[in-house]
């Protein structure tokens, strides 16, 4: 009865608003962390906030699985990371412990404001206890630089004098990064010599901007600068204009452990680069910025190509364009011709070569014993058989006659389960059957060789017909 009555008061009096008679709400009791040991605590913070540019300049292999990314949160992006990494320190001290090193792992100096204050913060954190204990400062954990010197007074010596101070807090610097667009003297020149001669692994220098340089300074002291650093694994000289190496006084500058080198078609790139004298070099990526340095390119083939077992060739585009593949300039712009790097055994140990769908077509009179081909810019319209694209010519040349150690051939970038063609799993099968009779599997970007589930699999026998109306189902294989 006493519901009925409620109900029909709630009805005579509609405007009553719930909200009339407060009713206190619950603390809600905050459950606790996991009780987990600090370096699970590192792992899971490293795990979130990777980003693979800010850890090293060593290029991604091509080859790396590309996956699916069914999360929009599931990449991590430069300014995403930095977020989560200053979130963290806030958490609590056991956390900002563990944090802390992750926020000065990687550090940018984009200008003479932003360097004091990394300065201020780097001597504050060196401190002397009671006990007259020194304890290192947040440099410690710095293991890569980047320096830009577009802002306003990044030509004064005191800005030079600044990094240097930067520098001697940060002992165990192993990535230099640097876009010069002022002469630098020699003396700062020296200085990051004797300090990061015996343990720099990886340097990026950018000059190119430097036109007018004084004969004293940068230009003449390049050659032994680049032969200091004896730790380097990592070379990146894509912007690099330096010297013409042309007059050598003494030797040529060695790099014993040098493994990855980067490089553009620039001439003053090239020149550099073969002046130098790299007995571990295995890895060559080679952008395309200008066209008319082949003859330098075969130079620096003849010096060290016997000695490579994987060339990269990405999409020719601005270095500052992060997808080149999706651009309108790789259709337009010049593209080098991979036939350079597989005649006139200019790279008879060449294992590996990655280039894009839009370079002219490879030689008939090839004969080369490469065992990975990788394709870039690959697009579902392109593998149509009845097509006459670019990828189809590239992928009708790969031959055993021609490559007779062919084992592996694969779309770069290209994921067959994130296109939306209707068609492009029977295709990319059409293909990989092809190229199965001859004993070369042909996977996707995501490292998959894609089959039909069945042994009574619909089998086309002109290249226009896709089996219309079936779903084709396949077996993945991970490659």
């Amino acid at each position: 009865m006493q519901t009925v009555l409620s109900l029909l008061h709630g009805f005579l009096n509609p405007f009553t608003c719930s909200f009339s008679t407060p009713s206190p709400t619950p603390r809600q009791i905050m459950r606790p962390l996991p009780d987990l040991p600090l370096e699970i605590w590192l792992e899971i913070f490293q795990f979130a906030t990777y980003v693979q540019q800010h850890a090293t300049i060593v290029p991604l292999d091509p080859f790396t699985p590309k996956r699916v990314s069914n999360n929009v949160m599931g990449i991590n992006t430069p300014s995403l990371s930095t977020r989560t990494k200053l979130s963290l320190v806030l958490v609590c001290r056991s956390w900002r412990a563990v944090a802390v090193q992750m926020l000065y792992d990687y550090v940018v100096i984009r200008s003479p404001a932003r360097a004091n204050a990394l300065l201020a913060v780097l001597l504050n954190s060196a401190q002397i206890s009671s006990t007259n204990r020194h304890t290192p400062s947040y440099g410690q954990w710095t293991r890569h630089i980047e320096i830009y010197t577009h802002a306003r007074g990044a030509d004064e010596l005191r800005f030079l004098q600044t990094l240097f101070r930067i520098f001697q807090l940060c002992p165990k610097l192993r990535m230099l990064s640097g876009t010069w667009i002022h002469s630098l003297p020699t003396e700062f020149l020296d200085a990051i010599s004797k300090l990061y001669g015996p343990s720099l692994q990886g340097m990026y220098w950018n000059d190119r901007s430097i036109t007018m340089l004084p004969p004293s300074t940068t230009l003449e002291h390049a050659p032994n600068f680049l032969g200091s650093f004896k730790s380097l694994r990592v070379l990146d000289l894509r912007g690099y204009w330096g010297h013409t190496f042309s007059i050598l006084k003494s030797s040529p500058p060695m790099l014993p452990r040098l493994q990855d080198l980067i490089l553009s078609t620039s001439p003053r790139s090239l020149q550099a680069a073969t002046a130098l004298v790299l007995p571990s070099l295995r890895n060559l990526t080679l952008k395309t910025s200008v066209a008319g340095t082949e003859d330098m390119l075969v130079q620096f083939l003849k010096v060290h190509g016997s000695s490579l077992t994987s060339i990269d060739l990405p999409s020719p585009a601005a270095d500052s364009d992060p997808e080149p593949d999706t651009s309108q300039l790789r259709r337009t712009a010049f593209h080098l011709n991979p036939d350079i790097f597989l005649q006139d055994d200019l790279c008879p140990n060449l294992e590996t070569l990655t280039f894009p769908t839009t370079s002219p077509p490879l030689s008939p009179d090839i004969k080369h014993p490469l065992r990975r081909i990788g394709l870039r810019g690959v697009r579902a319209d392109g593998l149509y058989p009845d097509k006459e694209t670019g990828t189809k010519v590239h992928l009708m040349s790969f031959t055993s006659s021609h490559y007779p150690n062919l084992e592996v051939i694969r779309t770069i970038g290209f994921l067959v389960e994130a296109d939306t063609d209707s068609l492009i799993k029977d295709i990319f099968i059409w293909w990989v059957e092809k190229f199965e009779k001859q004993g070369v599997d042909f996977l996707d970007g995501e490292g998959v060789l894609w089959a039909y589930s069945d042994d009574e699999a619909c089998r086309a026998e002109d290249a226009t017909i896709f089996c219309p109306g079936r779903a084709a189902e396949e077996k993945k294989v991970e490659y």
